[in-house]
């Protein structure tokens, strides 16, 4: 696994650009929370790692079908009939360079073996999960539930910190077995009746999830159905994994939430709320930057700042990393936009020449170039928009300039 102590080499220009970064701010007064910011941005892009993703319910819940629907691809064997799954084990599962550390499981209380369920605590003993996900049929919401929430209470207790629990998110999977069931295929927004049947299960497993835990767990319906032929996806029913793939971004470390972004395929959410935390940062370091008299060259601190930024996003969004697919985009953007970065810069160096707001004027345009690169790339590598209207995200961000909550850095 990566660590910030010895970076992999694709990793090894951000790390080096962010430790100039630390040490430059350590001698700007009250850039304390920018430096704390910076490291996070550290841990997302130079000490990520896979997530550790848990996965626990009875047999047929759809353990198996839910790992393939989040990446995509038939990973795991799926059974209807008896349990695929004949002893808990952590995994690697990768599509592309996308991946997830998974722990898969037996069904709870599957052939009535009740030593599976110290089997089962043993691997989560042996790596910790990231997060834990408790699956429920829809079908099954109100049958046999208290029985299974009991055990699964005792397992996350059994690896959980007395400052800490691992955070849970509750799946209600297989919503396509619902009522009406002659209308299996979602999407469902448009269908009432199919909604409210949704709904209704998904209120009675908050009520049992409740009573049992003594907390409000998220609770998420989804369909995961899929039919694969010849290794690819020929009929396609996944519903709502957007909101679970978010639901498990909440409970992650930071060094794991850049990974969970591109391994969930049905996650744009997630990867651009991963994205605009990158150009956040970097559009705060930019304003204290851009705003402080320093002894050496403001360009030679944003540029490789802003190129990190950029090649965090197009990591992001699943592409590979590296400074290539950068520089062909900008190529890509024309000269309206490298003419823009240059006159901003140009403005920039010489309200520094002017006495007082001079300088903070230097540091909101300093900021507003770096936002309004992040915008226009996060339009286009996440959003999937043209380079024509990457162009236009890119002039409305810049007249419009970056909220005031990210050029105010030294505020809580």
């Amino acid at each position: 696994m990566p660590t910030d102590q010895s970076p992999p080499p694709d990793t090894r220009d951000a790390a080096q650009t962010l430790d100039d970064l630390e040490e430059l701010l350590k001698r700007i007064p009250g850039a304390q929370k920018v430096i704390n910011e910076l490291r996070d941005l550290r841990a997302l892009l130079v000490g990520r790692r896979a997530p550790r993703v848990a996965v626990l319910g009875r047999r047929g819940s759809g353990k198996s079908s839910l790992a393939n629907a989040l990446l995509g691809r038939e990973l795991l064997a799926v059974g209807a009939v008896e349990d695929t799954t004949a002893a808990p084990a952590w995994i690697d599962l990768e599509v592309q360079g996308r991946q997830v550390r998974w722990l898969d499981t037996p069904g709870l209380r599957a052939g009535a073996r009740p030593e599976r369920r110290e089997a089962v605590a043993k691997a989560l003993r042996s790596e910790r999960p990231d997060v834990l996900l408790w699956l429920f049929k829809a079908s099954q919401v109100d049958a046999g539930v208290d029985e299974d929430l009991a055990e699964l209470v005792a397992l996350r207790a059994s690896i959980s910190g007395p400052d800490r629990a691992v955070p849970v998110v509750v799946v209600m999977t297989k919503v396509d077995e619902l009522p009406p069931a002659e209308r299996r295929a979602p999407p469902y927004e448009g269908d009432a009746e199919k909604r409210a049947s949704i709904e209704q299960a998904r209120e009675v497993l908050r009520g049992h999830v409740q009573r049992v835990t003594g907390a409000e767990l998220p609770v998420v319906p989804v369909c995961t159905w899929q039919r694969f032929a010849e290794g690819a996806v020929a009929t396609d029913w996944r519903w709502n994994l957007d909101a679970l793939a978010m639901e498990i971004h909440k409970g992650l470390p930071v060094s794991a939430q850049i990974e969970a972004a591109r391994a969930f395929e049905r996650a744009r959410s997630v990867r651009r709320k991963v994205a605009m935390r990158l150009v956040g940062t970097a559009t705060s370091v930019s304003f204290v930057v851009g705003a402080t008299p320093l002894p050496i060259a403001d360009l030679a601190v944003l540029i490789p700042l802003q190129s990190s930024m950029l090649t965090g996003i197009v990591y992001a969004s699943g592409r590979s990393l590296g400074p290539r697919a950068v520089s062909e985009w900008l190529a890509v953007l024309g000269a309206s936009v490298g003419a823009g970065v240059g006159l901003r810069e140009a403005v920039r160096a010489a309200l520094k020449l002017v006495p007082g707001v001079g300088a903070t004027i230097s540091g909101a345009v300093a900021a507003t170039g770096t936002w309004a690169l992040g915008v226009a790339a996060v339009r286009y590598f996440i959003d999937g928009v043209s380079v024509q209207e990457a162009r236009a995200a890119f002039s409305q961000a810049a007249e419009e300039g970056p909220p005031s909550d990210i050029t105010r850095p030294d505020e809580e």
